[in-house]
């Protein structure tokens, strides 16, 4: 794409709060005349991938180019609450004889928004006259928003269903149905969809009535429960890797819930993945530590709030395609204070990082990875998006990059409101991911939800994602 001459960003910031601005002139010259009218700007992904096409209409006077300002966060046209400019701003100058273009994969990558990303980009637009006495801006006023064109998805390979869900721990709290009312839902709600494998999170090894007393060794878990209710709904295929506690009873550590339920009659799982340290008879108090990965604290955080990844080496029984499995539940803190907020970011991008890097060192065989799970960040967020920049950077394909994008611009957490709605920014947060590597693309993504619903089992949605294994 030909350029023009670069507009310094710091002339288009003083310009952002009116039509025009003036940079100081001779007395002599004639101060630059405001460029002319700007009466549409649209925006679509492609044509090819990781590509985006920007088309406007303008009458041209006065105006010697254009600039479309990118961000990968909502910023400011005349809204005094949001920044001045998005997240990773990105300029890109266009010749005035152009109303058209298409911006690269490299261009669109180095706005932060890579087809593997399945990020969007926010942008605006504006007219430019730059002369020798200063430089003139006419903006559109409009905040506006374009997603990326994703890869193209093989049309051969295995077949796979994953499904990530966080199904809210059954611990009783003010305000949440007990999780003996919400768990048929749940199961009603993985039955749905068929899936293959399901990364679940905050499934405990705790009570299934919810009580913060310990499950005696023949009591119900919220485990056992989910089990014994897809069983009764016709889903006893589907079972856990991994079923009991990760450490002994009583030892620190928080809810334990990342596990993989996978479907039976499909898969196996071929990693060894015992439910017990010893060769005792299987119970509530028995633990072991297998494929599980434990994820990094801050210096100062209690041994109570530890958590851990689930793996597992699956295989197809068809066609006996191997593949690992992940589900992560990265830390939950968030903080209006930018400071702490990055401090957050910071540390959920190292969790992941100690389980990308973990899965790296067993996966030998360069086997395909599907990494599911709740990273509790989103694109919008002000302080950053790091753990999804590293995933992305470690070469996993967000499968939100799909040519088939179901409720893609709703949050997929729905904190059990009972009507949902899009945002006003055009996209909700994604916290909920089905990641892949060793894999091209996805024919089909989906955030599953009832816009109208006052009877939700979880306070998020499950998220599907269609991929082929080679």
């Amino acid at each position: 794409m030909r350029r023009s001459r670069p507009i310094v960003p710091a002339i288009l910031a003083a310009a952002a709060a009116g039509a025009t601005a003036l940079t100081t002139a001779p007395a002599a010259e004639a101060a630059p005349a405001t460029p002319g009218t700007i009466s549409s700007v649209t925006a679509k992904p492609g044509p090819n991938a990781g590509q985006v096409t920007f088309t406007w209409a303008a009458s041209g006077a006065n105006t010697t180019g254009f600039v479309i300002e990118t961000g990968l966060t909502t910023f400011k046209v005349g809204d005094p609450v949001l920044p001045d400019h998005g997240r990773n701003a990105k300029y890109f100058t266009i010749p005035a004889n152009r109303r058209s273009v298409t911006l690269t994969a490299a261009q669109v990558a180095s706005a932060g928004a890579p087809a593997a990303s399945a990020n969007h980009l926010h942008y605006r637009f504006k007219a430019v006259n730059q002369t020798k006495a200063g430089t003139a801006v006419r903006n559109w006023p409009y905040l506006q928003n374009v997603p990326v064109q994703p890869a193209t998805p093989s049309a051969r390979g295995t077949s796979l269903r994953v499904a990530t869900y966080n199904v809210h721990t059954a611990t009783a709290s003010s305000g949440v149905r007990a999780w003996t009312a919400r768990v048929p839902g749940i199961a009603k709600t993985i039955l749905s969809r068929n899936p293959g494998i399901v990364s679940l999170q905050e499934l405990g090894i705790g009570r299934a009535d919810g009580s913060t007393t310990p499950a005696a060794i023949d009591s119900l878990t919220q485990i056992q429960s989910l089990l014994n209710t897809l069983k009764a709904q016709g889903g006893g295929r589907y079972q856990l890797v991994r079923s009991s506690r990760f450490i002994a009873p009583g030892s620190p550590e928080a809810i334990q819930g990342a596990r993989i339920l996978y479907d039976t009659s499909r898969f196996r799982v071929v990693s060894s993945c015992p439910d017990r340290s010893d060769s005792k008879p299987l119970t509530n108090n028995s633990y072991s530590s297998s494929c599980t990965i434990v994820l990094p604290m801050l210096s100062g955080d209690s041994a109570w709030s530890r958590r851990r990844a689930s793996y597992a080496l699956m295989a197809d029984r068809a066609t006996g395609k191997q593949f690992y499995v992940v589900s992560v539940h990265l830390d939950q803190r968030q903080s209006t204070n930018q400071a702490t907020e990055r401090t957050y970011e910071k540390l959920r991008a190292t969790q992941l990082r100690a389980v990308m890097s973990r899965i790296a060192q067993l996966n030998t065989g360069g086997l395909p990875v599907v990494l599911a799970g709740d990273l509790n960040t989103y694109q919008n967020n002000q302080g950053g998006y790091d753990a999804h920049d590293a995933l992305v950077s470690a070469g996993y394909y967000d499968t939100a990059a799909a040519v088939t994008r179901v409720n893609d611009r709703y949050t997929t957490m729905n904190h059990f409101a009972c009507t949902l709605s899009v945002p006003g920014s055009g996209w909700g947060s994604r916290l909920d991911v089905v990641a892949v590597k060793g894999v091209s693309g996805a024919p089909r993504w989906e955030n599953l939800l009832a816009k109208t619903d006052c009877a939700r089992p979880s306070d998020h949605n499950m998220v599907v994602a269609d991929i082929r294994l080679p």
